[in-house]
């Protein structure tokens, strides 16, 4: 049997009525639905959106080029957090610096310590593969820090 397409008020009330605002002591509105990667994601048009931006941008929020939806200190734990008043467009770097605050980076990001990645980035005369070997990590990862692709909180 096809699926019938929503109309943006359906979509609109069927979402709302999958976030929880009321369960969480400092104020995060939790979505109940399906997640990936602790991110709630909901399907619109035939793609996948995290449900923090489409609840940003259906109250009304206004997302620049260039930069990205990021969480609030409240959020730590709470990829799922849905309150519009807990986002704030950042650039990536600054989402990277919250990130680490809070203690949330990707675990990839986290293999190095700040002392490591200065001490690389200082080296002189090695390859990249060989930084990798001396450090536990791949040429690739090597190549990005180098480029300032990650880490770049340091």
């Amino acid at each position: 049997m096809p699926v019938k397409p929503q109309t943006d008020e359906e979509f609109e009330k069927n979402f709302w009525s999958r976030v929880d605002k009321t369960s969480d002591s400092q104020g995060c509105w939790l979505w109940t639905g399906y997640t990936r990667l602790g991110y709630g994601t909901v399907k619109r048009y035939g793609k996948q959106f995290n449900t923090h931006i489409v609840s940003y941008l259906l109250s009304g929020g206004i997302i620049p080029d260039g930069l990205v939806l990021c969480h609030s200190g409240f959020c730590v734990g709470k990829k799922n957090c849905c309150n519009p008043n807990h986002l704030t467009p950042k650039t990536q770097s600054e989402n990277a610096l919250d990130m680490h605050r809070d203690g949330t980076l990707p675990r990839i990001q986290r293999k190095l310590t700040d002392a490591q990645v200065l001490e690389i980035r200082a080296s002189v005369g090695k390859s990249h593969s060989q930084l990798g070997k001396e450090y536990g990590v791949a040429r690739c990862s090597i190549t990005s820090l180098l480029n300032n692709r990650t880490y770049t909180h340091i």
